[in-house]
């Protein structure tokens, strides 16, 4: 089940880097979009964690205006929102051991080995987050990046795999 996750919101596979994946609209001509306004959307994580909204808006305004746009209060060309959830999920790791002595004796009789394998099962919370930006004249969805990846207890870590996931998601914006 899906839920927000009040201190730790988003972003870093364990052993592995976050996973962004970006899409656009193609007819967008993102050359005639100079300024944003953000807007938050229904599904933030601002009831539960303040301070991780906070983070994350700002790190949102950071990408929008190092792409060269800039924020106004009013008549923006497009609107940036951006939308977070969690779900638990398992991840399984088997390790094998044993001893292998298969051979034939001095008597030409075959041998075996034994071996046995033990799965441990650890359930992780993964963090999802969508970032969209709307051309505000015509109201149509005309970028979109989602993110994902497990979450750690420690807020500081979080903190840095949001602003991480963050930058890399707006280096490729506006697309060229």
């Amino acid at each position: 089940m899906k839920r927000l996750w009040p201190v730790m919101i988003v972003l870093g596979l364990v052993g592995c880097s976050s996973t962004i994946n970006m899409d656009y609209a193609a007819d967008a001509d993102f050359s005639q979009f100079r300024t944003f306004q953000y807007r938050d959307s229904s599904n933030t994580v601002e009831a539960v964690a303040p301070l991780s909204h906070q983070r994350i808006v700002a790190a949102i305004r950071q990408g929008m205006t190092s792409s060269g746009l800039a924020e106004v209060d009013s008549n923006p060309d497009v609107f940036v929102s951006y939308y977070a959830s969690t779900e638990q999920q398992l991840r399984f790791n088997t390790t094998y051991t044993g001893v292998n002595n298969w051979g034939r004796s001095s008597w030409n009789h075959m041998g075996m080995g034994i071996a046995s394998s033990t799965t441990t099962t650890t359930s992780v919370t993964v963090g999802s987050m969508v970032i969209d930006v709307w051309d505000a004249e015509k109201n149509s969805l005309v970028w979109r990046t989602i993110g994902s990846d497990t979450l750690s207890r420690n807020p500081d870590r979080n903190s840095n795999r949001i602003n991480a996931m963050i930058e890399r998601a707006f280096r490729d914006f506006p697309p060229r």
